[in-house]
């Protein structure tokens, strides 16, 4: 009996370490796709674009306007003014095999305009054997609290 209970600590312990493990390696995954997500949206890799995003996803702006897949694509083809986007505080949270959220704070840089910090919610699910980003939310960081 005891060596039952000893057997599936170990098996216990290595399926958690084997876990921890592809958690990193799938927040990495996941990193690299929100790399090439931007650099697409700054090149106006239409192509990248279409195959990162799911068809069925909801951007919303830090200005409160929401997009679908075909009119974010449509705004980045026709009026694209990305110069970039740099995350920090990024924290990546796995959610089972098939759903990771990652959340921080982006700068956002666009052309003509001062660069802004936004806090950012972004899901990303395993489709078919591809990863697509299904959301974008964000939020504009207010530079200071109002006075009451």
């Amino acid at each position: 009996m005891k060596r039952i209970l000893l057997a599936a600590i170990v098996v216990s312990a290595i399926g958690f370490h084997a876990s921890a493990q592809t958690s990193a390696g799938l927040g990495k995954k996941i990193l690299d796709l929100e790399k090439q997500r931007i650099t697409a949206m700054v090149k106006k890799d239409i192509a990248t674009l279409d195959a990162l995003l799911a068809d069925d996803m909801s951007y919303t702006h830090s200005g409160g306007t929401t997009d679908t897949k075909a009119s974010f694509i449509k705004l980045i083809k026709e009026r694209g003014r990305y110069l970039g986007v740099d995350y920090s505080n990024t924290q990546v949270i796995t959610s089972g095999a098939n759903a990771v959220i990652v959340r921080g704070i982006a700068q956002i840089r666009l052309e003509n305009t001062p660069a802004y910090p936004v806090i950012f919610v972004d899901v990303w699910v395993l489709r078919d054997g591809a990863w697509k980003m299904v959301a974008w939310q964000a939020t504009r960081v207010q530079s200071e609290r109002p006075t009451q």
